[in-house]
């Protein structure tokens, strides 16, 4: 079973999401905020981190930098969450943090599903 660390301060978002994947077979490790879920990272050795893009820029994105550096989650998948209509003034910050996926709120639960399945494949060479 793989574990996922979902880092959302949003608590309706967080529980429809974590009990969605539980539902699909995940360990759900939650944070309600990036300091608690980076703790719970290196801690738990998450195979993939969901975080809301809206935690990141509250605290700033040097700091998930220097998080992502770390050698326990430097090559763990990171997928952002956002609610923002527009998000190409950010974009340049999220491709250089090395995350992977940036993706709408509003994105279907099956679509994320099949997000999550491709990052946790990517390592081991499976591609659907």
């Amino acid at each position: 079973m793989k574990n996922i660390l979902v880092v959302e301060s949003h608590q309706k978002f967080c529980y429809l999401l974590s009990q969605f994947l539980r539902n699909n077979n995940f360990h759900v490790i939650e944070a309600r905020n990036f300091f608690i879920g980076s703790y719970l990272a290196k801690e738990q050795y998450p195979d993939l981190i969901i975080c809301s893009l809206e935690i990141v820029e509250e605290i700033g994105y040097q700091t998930l930098q220097k998080i992502q550096d770390s050698s326990i989650t430097t090559k763990v998948p990171l997928i952002l969450l956002t609610n923002k209509p527009d998000v190409s003034s950010s974009l340049n910050q999220i491709h250089q943090l090395g995350a992977d996926i940036l993706l709408k709120k509003t994105v279907g639960f099956s679509r994320l599903l099949e997000v999550i399945k491709l990052q946790l494949n990517k390592d081991e060479g499976f591609y659907f």
